[in-house]
């Protein structure tokens, strides 16, 4: 069947040479229309193989813009007759993606070849876009995610699932950039760099661990994420191939573990300090009680004057001890003051060491009354391995409530120590205290972060969420 072709050209003698050359080479002419008008309205019932249109057609509508409203009907190749060829009737037509141009006057043979070549680019055209849409209609019906991103991570391609996850239309973030105007960031918020991919210089990369892809404000947990270098839709170029999933209820099933987990070592911790408590108690009114009531036996039994003052005071120095024995288990201040003011008083005991503590806060009196006994406890602990083992002078001690963070730091400037050493010996006696402070941040769901060196000293950096507790 011979390829139909439509004629739009305003003269008469051009439009009936085109027609018969195209005749003659068993085209078939639809029609010879002489406005952009007639070209728009004649496409709506009938679909030409090829269109040839005069650039400065009169009317309405003049070539270009005749084929612009052409294209928003119907795909037709378009092949612009022009007397002109000024750059900037030439940079108008590029816009529309015409075939070619053929400037006036044209040699039958020039006008054939034309016409040939764009038909025949035309058809393999359609047949490349079939092929892409059998491609992106397999890929949409994929339940996983797909984006095919250039070799600078622009967005080439994503199917349905990706662009309903991220709840937007797939052509809004063609050409968006991934990691940039689509960043990727780590669950603690961090961003992450998409350009590792090139670095790594591996076929392939993949990870199962959850992170989040932010799009206009709102962050998508993904995982299962999957990199791998692949040519789709453009052979020339080098491109990604980005499969991953939808981790919204493996991120829900995750954070419930952690909290699960917190609330038991929070549960753990707060029946320690119960058990504390009740020692306390038993040391300060059963045991410290039994000896007052030995002294005073010893003062009214024992005629010996010099074992008399031996025994009294070896009492006394027994009361004495239950009684430090009995405040580090539970400090009495601990439970009748609020947190700054235990936390002072906890200093004024350390003045006697060698290291001078400077205390900034701005807590105010009765705030985090609820994790009060861990930060003190997580402060104790520092100021114990300090005065053990950090042969420091200064030690600088901040505690801030400030946007919703809870930020506690202590600092000194002894001699630190090998921090991998400690974190694998933790079950050793000299580490203990380090897993005690580690296990208390987890239980308040906060992160601590430990820098230490012989030149610096130590710099233990905790941060909680405020939201509930302050």
């Amino acid at each position: 069947m011979p390829k139909s072709i439509l004629i739009v050209e305003d003269s008469e003698i051009v439009s009936m040479h085109l027609q018969k050359v195209l005749q003659r080479a068993n085209y078939n002419v639809l029609a010879k229309l002489i406005s952009g008008e007639d070209a728009i309205n004649f496409i709506k019932t009938q679909t030409p193989s090829l269109i040839i249109m005069d650039v400065m057609i009169e009317g309405k509508y003049d070539g270009i813009e005749t084929s612009i409203e052409i294209n928003k009907i119907k795909d037709i190749p378009v092949i612009y007759l022009t007397a002109l060829n000024d750059k900037k009737t030439i940079d108008r037509a590029k816009l529309t993606f015409p075939n070619t141009f053929l400037s006036k006057p044209f040699s039958e043979s020039e006008l054939l070849s034309n016409v040939e070549l764009s038909l025949f680019k035309h058809q393999a055209d359609q047949e490349k876009k079939g092929s892409q849409k059998l491609l992106s209609t397999i890929l949409d019906n994929i339940k996983s995610c797909v984006i095919v991103v250039d070799a600078e991570f622009k967005i080439r391609y994503l199917n349905k699932f990706t662009a309903d996850l991220l709840n937007t239309l797939s052509e809004i973030i063609l050409e968006f950039k991934l990691g940039d105007d689509i960043k990727i960031s780590n669950l603690d918020d961090e961003p992450l760099s998409i350009s590792l991919l090139k670095d790594n210089n591996q076929e392939t990369v993949a990870t199962q661990e959850i992170i989040y892809i932010n799009f206009v404000g709102r962050k998508f947990p993904i995982n299962n994420i999957n990199i791998t270098r692949a040519k789709f839709f453009n052979n020339e170029q080098e491109q990604y191939l980005i499969m991953f999933n939808d981790a919204k209820e493996s991120l829900e099933k995750l954070q419930k573990e952690k909290k699960e987990k917190r609330l038991k070592l929070a549960a753990q911790i707060e029946g320690a300090e119960s058990e504390r408590a009740r020692v306390s108690r038993e040391l300060h009114d059963g045991l410290g009680q039994m000896l007052n009531v030995v002294k005073m036996n010893t003062r009214s039994l024992v005629e010996d004057n010099s074992v008399k003052e031996k025994l009294v005071k070896l009492i006394d120095a027994s009361i004495d001890e239950s009684h430090k024995i009995s405040e580090n288990l539970m400090p009495s201040k601990l439970q009748i003051f609020d947190l700054k003011s235990s936390l002072e008083d906890l200093f004024y005991n350390y003045e006697s060491s060698n290291f001078k503590i400077d205390f900034t806060t701005n807590i105010k009196d009765g705030e985090l009354e609820e994790i009060k006994i861990n930060i003190y406890r997580i402060v104790q602990e520092a100021l114990n391995n300090i005065q053990k083992h950090a042969k420091a002078k200064n030690v600088s001690v901040q505690l801030y409530l400030k946007k919703n963070v809870i930020r506690l730091s202590v600092e000194d400037d002894g001699v630190g120590f090998d921090l991998k050493t400690a974190k694998t010996e933790t079950g050793k006696n000299n580490s203990h205290g380090l897993l005690n402070m580690i296990d208390r941040v987890k239980s308040m769901g906060g992160t601590i972060d430990i820098d230490s060196n012989t030149k610096f000293g130590t710099n233990i950096i905790i941060n909680i969420n405020s939201k509930n507790y302050a």
